[in-house]
């Protein structure tokens, strides 16, 4: 099942440049089923209740085309719950991955 996230009156502003998702290995990480590589972008959402960083993954060929400060939109935000057992220790989250950023401003 996949978790789309509604985003709808929420504006989106890159607070960094797009770089690669790195394992840790500090090697970039591949998608599984695709075979593509992976980016990163850190975002600000912001709607009328207040803004939220949020760490958003996409797939493609090429390093998507956005700088920061620019607006944007994520294609098919997806919200996905993660949890993990380390050492006895539980860490959940949730990872957002979305299948495109198209840039709502040019590049500065």
């Amino acid at each position: 099942m996949r978790l789309l996230v509604n985003t709808e009156n929420v504006q989106f502003t890159a607070t960094t440049n797009p770089g690669p998702k790195l394992d840790n290995g500090n090697k970039q990480k591949f998608d599984r089923m695709t075979n593509l590589p992976m980016w990163t972008v850190q975002v600000m959402a912001l709607d009328e209740r207040g803004g939220e960083m949020l760490n958003i993954t996409v797939v493609s060929e090429i390093k998507p085309d956005i700088t920061v400060g620019q607006l944007l939109v994520p294609v098919e935000l997806e919200a996905m719950p993660w949890a993990n057992d380390r050492d006895g220790k539980v860490r959940s989250g949730v990872a957002f991955r979305a299948t495109e950023l198209r840039a709502l401003t040019p590049a500065k």
